[in-house]
């Protein structure tokens, strides 16, 4: 039996395109291309901030509060599973915090004086769940902070019921009693902030909207309309103050014959000087004088926001440009620069959500998945063009997504608060984790894919990388002034594949070879900080703080590493002053690693560690490292390089793939430790994790090659033999 599986269920002897396959297939099927979500939002009230928290200073927003009264604030959360949601408190004053109304936690006289961070798992159901904080009011404070525990996991709250699904969580009114429990019917009876907003479906007040607009400016407001049928409609139009109304771009008359379908109805409008701002419009069948209901574009046909609004233009032509072929997706030029739909009613807005749990995000696990992907589908091309395909469709529409919607996500940050729900880590960009490794997956796949232009993001990422990721006086990377405090003054061996990759497509993309100048320096750099000589291989983490290496050589930890610098000799000339170097610390770091391998054929969570776990993600690095290094002619033996990578294969077949394309045994995203116990018995394998999906692709793939390469060298020998035979004999 395998470590994970039954012999039975696992993909021992199956074929390597099979096993891609089936672990290919799994992936696509299992985060299908869906659409982002549209919602209303409200920048006032309730929201979160830069920190991925939200902010309740409720000593702001109810500024007449009598001291000693309480106030309640009121949220949902929706959980795909059952489960636990990690939550921090920072709280103001006395604070408790209820889930579907029970007491999950409250805060104490010293979290209150100090205001420190309480961090605790509250128990989450599938499904929607009520979400209650009691505040009391006190002279040390009112409110407080909650929500996330580390900054920039971006989970996020909605609104109760009656606001829709709007992002944010509504505050009552000051009580002098606390409730006498916050179940929902006890709720309901208390006044709510901010106010729900409901207009007349048919009046439109574009005055809140844009409060500084002058004469001579102009704008657009958009709905849309189903008609059940074809006939002739009748449209109703008052105060409209000289606009046009047009359907689906073409200018309305009060009589307008109508296909069944949907429509688009634009209005076209200039600001007057005039106190009212308002118009009102009507569409009903001519004959049997039925209404047809105004439904905005892109929310919910239950939206009380029936009208989307964009502006001021300068320029007539523009305005109607936006209003006849709606942008959706990226933000529009204006008179005051960049800006996105607003809704009805103040500070309202349409906000784009990423609710899928994979497909369009942008985070490093899934630039090591999608470089897997599109390594096996090259692979597979020749003979399964049909799954190839199918890779290379997905691949193109995860890209592009991201690409499209770059500008939306930045537009959103500047904004609507600061925490974004859409590409979260580049609009709050401070670490190698947010963008290398996503951004290395965009070149390679852009080499031969139809993509958009990637030069823009591509060179954000340039630009954080070789001149604002912070590092030591020496120049080695290292983390600092990050929204994730924990991570604060720290070196990660894990940084080496956020970074090298990305340098080695840049500097080919920009057509700089002194990128690789740098990413040779920064294995010299780590080295020195993380490499135990006894043992020739790396420590996860060196901590500045305490001054000290934690020793502990965490399996994939020293999987970046490894597979990082195969990356970098792959492209570095021969020639340069620093290959024997890097040709040097290969050889040595395969060394030691090659020792570690377990007799099963994978390497443990904690590489000498015999009763840790076998881990997936680290054995499949090795594996890849090891193929390149036979090819390439990087060692001075490689027999034994050879055998552990075939050995190594077999292994991950056998021990963490099963038939229904499912990859076991991968450890989880890390914090770090001194203690060998966090990462063996804390730092747990999980079921389908991106950190080990496309690794194990990759490792397929690489293990083909060096098939390949053998059989080319097996080739190559009878030849030489058969012309030697032949020179003898004629000799």
């Amino acid at each position: 039996m395998g470590y994970y599986i039954r012999d039975d269920m696992s993909m021992q002897g199956l074929s390597t395109e099979e096993t891609l396959e089936l672990v290919g297939k799994r992936f696509l099927m299992s985060n299908p291309p869906h659409p982002y979500t549209y919602r209303p939002f409200n920048t006032e009230g309730i929201v979160r901030g830069k920190d991925y928290r939200y902010h309740a200073d409720l000593q702001h927003l109810l500024a007449d509060a009598p001291l000693g009264s309480f106030s309640y604030v009121w949220g949902r959360y929706l959980s795909v599973a059952e489960g636990t949601l990690r939550f921090a408190l920072i709280s103001y004053g006395p604070s408790v915090v209820y889930l579907n109304g029970k007491q999950v936690a409250k805060s104490d006289i010293f979290s209150e004086r100090y205001r420190s961070k309480l961090i605790f798992d509250i128990p989450v159901q599938k499904g929607m769940n009520s979400l209650v904080l009691r505040f009391e009011n006190t002279s040390g404070g009112f409110g407080g902070e909650f929500g996330t525990w580390v900054g920039k996991l971006d989970y996020y709250f909605l609104m109760p019921s009656a606001w829709e699904e709007q992002e944010g969580l509504a505050f009552s009114e000051p009580l002098e009693k606390e409730l006498s429990s916050v179940e929902e019917e006890n709720l309901l009876t208390l006044s709510w902030l901010p106010k729900p907003y409901g207009d007349n479906p048919a009046t439109f007040d574009l005055a809140p909207v844009f409060p500084h607009a002058i004469p001579g400016q102009f704008f657009c407001a958009i709905t849309s309309v189903v008609l059940p049928k074809e006939g002739t409609y009748h449209f109703i139009i008052k105060e409209t103050h000289g606009s046009e109304l047009c359907m689906d771009g073409k200018s309305c008359t009060e009589f307008m014959q109508g296909k069944a379908g949907t429509h688009l109805l634009s209005l076209i409008c200039t600001r007057e000087a005039t106190s009212g701002w308002t118009f009102s419009l009507a569409m009903e069948n001519s004959v049997t004088g039925e209404r047809v209901k105004l439904i905005n574009p892109v929310l919910k046909e239950t939206s009380s926001y029936h009208w989307c609004a964009a502006g001021p233009f300068k320029e007539r032509a523009v305005c109607c440009q936006q209003a006849f072929s709606p942008q959706f997706e990226k933000p529009f030029d204006t008179i005051n620069g960049p800006d996105f739909w607003h809704l009805g009613g103040k500070g309202r807005y349409l906000r784009l959500y990423n609710d899928n749990p994979l497909f369009g995000h942008w985070n490093y696990p899934l630039g090591v998945t999608l470089y897997g992907l599109v390594e096996a589908e090259r692979m597979v091309r020749e003979h399964n063009p049909a799954f190839a395909e199918k890779i290379s469709r997905y691949l193109t529409s995860h890209v592009n997504k991201t690409l499209e919607t770059y500008d939306y996500g930045m537009w959103d940050e500047r904004t609507l608060g600061g925490a974004t729900a859409v590409h979260h880590l580049m609009t709050s960009l401070d670490s190698l984790d947010d963008c290398g490794s996503f951004g290395s997956a965009i070149l390679e796949i852009a080499k031969d894919h139809e993509v958009k232009d990637v030069g823009p993001v591509t060179h954000v990422v340039g630009t954080y990388i070789t001149k604002e990721q912070r590092r030591l006086a020496d120049g080695t990377f290292f983390r600092k002034n990050l929204m994730h405090s924990f991570h604060e003054n720290t070196l990660w061996a894990d940084d080496l594949y956020m970074s090298i990759p990305f340098l080695c497509r840049y500097a080919a993309f920009i057509q700089d070879p002194s990128l690789l100048d740098d990413a040779a320096w920064q294995f010299l750099g780590f080295a020195s900080y993380l490499y135990i000589p006894e043992k020739q291989v790396m420590s996860h983490v060196y901590d500045f703080e305490r001054n000290l290496a934690t020793g502990i050589p965490w399996g994939r930890g020293n999987g970046w590493v490894l597979f990082s610098l195969s990356e970098l000799l792959s492209v570095l000339d021969k020639s340069h002053p620093k290959y024997s170097l890097m040709l040097s610390l290969f050889r040595n770091l395969c060394e030691g690693s090659l020792r570690l391998q377990d007799e099963t054929g994978m390497w443990h969570q904690v590489l000498d560690m015999s009763s840790s776990y076998l881990e997936t993600s680290c054995t499949a690095m090795f594996t890849c490292a090891f193929s390149r290094g036979v090819r390439a002619g990087w060692y001075e033996i490689d027999e034994p390089y050879r055998t552990a990578c075939k050995k190594a294969w077999k292994a991950i077949q056998r021990n963490s793939l099963d038939k229904e394309g499912h990859v076991w045994g991968v450890c989880r995203g890390s914090e770090f430790s001194c203690s060998r116990r966090y990462y063996a018995q804390e730092l747990l394998p999980r079921l389908d994790d991106t950190h080990g999906i496309g690794i194990v692709m990759l490792a397929g793939v690489e293990y083909e090659r060096l098939l390949a390469f053998e059989r080319s060298q097996h080739l190559w020998t009878e030849r030489i033999c058969t012309m030697m035979k032949h020179f003898s004999r004629d000799i």
